[in-house]
């Protein structure tokens, strides 16, 4: 319609004036390419001279001049860009923050995301959540074989090893660890960590012992097999789970059936262990339940430590925790109906003993209760809030003053909040 305007005021000078037309004379603003416009403005198609603005090839603004969004397909003298995103290739050039992304149709914008299909760039955000992509929460958000891992990214099937019984043996020698054809027992699985192969599932009962001292990261967790029986270690004579170097993480997983008064559930030990237990219950029987180690480093969250029996004339061994110079970060945690216990200096209790705390080291939200006496016995200061210590035989809930802090199961009440 412009080129049609210039045309027809070009005829009423020629028949009014009878001079010579000059078709760039234009009105202030007008062009018929860019060098009609000025330094900096380009001639759009609406052959008006406006400035380019390539910020956002799909910003809801108009644009004019889009000179480098080959990707889209649009040049220096593309008409001004519609207020909505017609196709999800219209946010592949920068769309949605300097990063791909898609259109949502409905609001005529870019977003990262629609679904987990569109979140492919970052590894450790694989879930789409109001149309952004953010780490997983739990298994159940993830495709098979539902494993969302502490970095947020879901775990690929070749990233997990299986462990289960099997009865006769059969196929053991050849198991490769898949779901399939399982190892049979745990450390075979343990032997063949390495990068990007650090997940091991126990599936069922399994027989200990676990080792960890190649210092690969690993996570293990359990799973119930086809007879619904949980993920389980048992330890027998020894130790269950002896982690002596490197970072892992167990969780959803039960130790149990000790074997004697020394029997281990979970070892931790070595300056460069760093130990997380997460949904782990240890309910030996007979033995110790859980025991970190000098300089060894220890998180618990919501664990169960229960029904680790021993004897005071039985030797060394039996009790809930002992917790003797490693560090350790204890919350929503159950310590119920352990002990007698007894260390290596002669100290007896029943739920927990705190020898060389370390400095930093705290319990939160932990019930210790019906143990047999001592519940808490500690050898110097420990950061205690939320210390429910009750009901444990003979009365003595905590020992030692130098733990440094009371009970909501003493005189001295507190606030403890919720507790297992």
């Amino acid at each position: 319609m412009q080129r049609f305007s210039i045309a027809l005021a070009c005829a009423a000078v020629m028949v009014g004036a009878a001079t010579a037309c000059n078709p760039t004379s234009l009105k202030p603003g007008f062009c018929h390419s860019d060098k009609d416009c000025p330094s900096g403005k380009i001639c759009t198609a609406k052959l008006r001279c406006d400035t380019p603005n390539d910020a956002s090839a799909d910003s809801p603004e108009v644009e004019v001049g889009d000179a480098a969004d080959a990707v889209d397909g649009r040049d220096a003298r593309d008409a001004e860009i519609m207020l909505r995103c017609p196709l999800s290739i219209s946010c592949a050039d920068g769309g949605y923050d300097g990063g791909a992304g898609v259109c949502d149709e409905d609001a005529g914008r870019c977003v990262e995301c629609k679904d987990d299909s569109h979140c492919t760039r970052d590894r450790n955000a694989p879930i789409c959540e109001t149309q952004v992509c953010r780490p997983c929460k739990t298994d159940a958000e993830c495709p098979d074989p539902k494993i969302c891992m502490t970095d947020g990214h879901c775990a690929p099937s070749d990233e997990v090893m299986y462990v289960e019984f099997k009865s006769t043996g059969t196929g053991c020698g050849t198991a490769d660890g898949s779901s399939a054809n399982p190892f049979c027992t745990a450390n075979e699985a343990v032997s063949r960590l390495a990068s990007g192969r650090d997940v091991i599932v126990i599936r069922g009962p399994v027989n200990g012992p676990m080792a960890f001292t190649m210092g690969v990261p690993a996570v293990v967790l359990g799973r119930p097999n086809t007879l619904s029986e949980a993920g389980q270690i048992a330890t027998g004579v020894g130790a269950g789970i002896v982690v002596s170097t490197g970072v892992v993480v167990l969780r959803d997983l039960e130790v149990r059936n000790g074997g004697s008064v020394g029997s281990r559930g979970i070892v931790a030990s070595g300056s460069s262990t760093q130990l997380t237990l997460s949904n782990v219950r240890v309910n030996l029987g007979m033995g110790l339940g859980i025991q970190a180690d000098t300089a060894a480093t220890l998180t618990m969250r919501g664990c169960t430590v229960e029904n680790n029996a021993g004897s005071t004339s039985g030797g060394v061994g039996g009790g809930g925790m002992l917790l003797d110079g490693a560090s350790f970060d204890i919350q929503n945690t159950s310590v119920t109906n352990n002990g007698p216990g007894m260390d290596l200096m002669g100290n007896v209790w029943g739920g927990i003993r705190i020898s060389n705390p370390v400095a930093g080291s705290k319990m939160n939200l932990v019930t210790v209760k019906d143990n047999k006496q001592v519940g808490i016995s500690c050898s110097g200061m420990v950061s205690g809030t939320g210390v429910l210590a009750t009901n444990n035989v003979g009365g003595v809930e905590i020992t030692n003053a130098a733990c440094g802090f009371s009970s909501c199961g003493t005189v001295v009440t507190t606030t403890c909040g919720s507790q297992l």
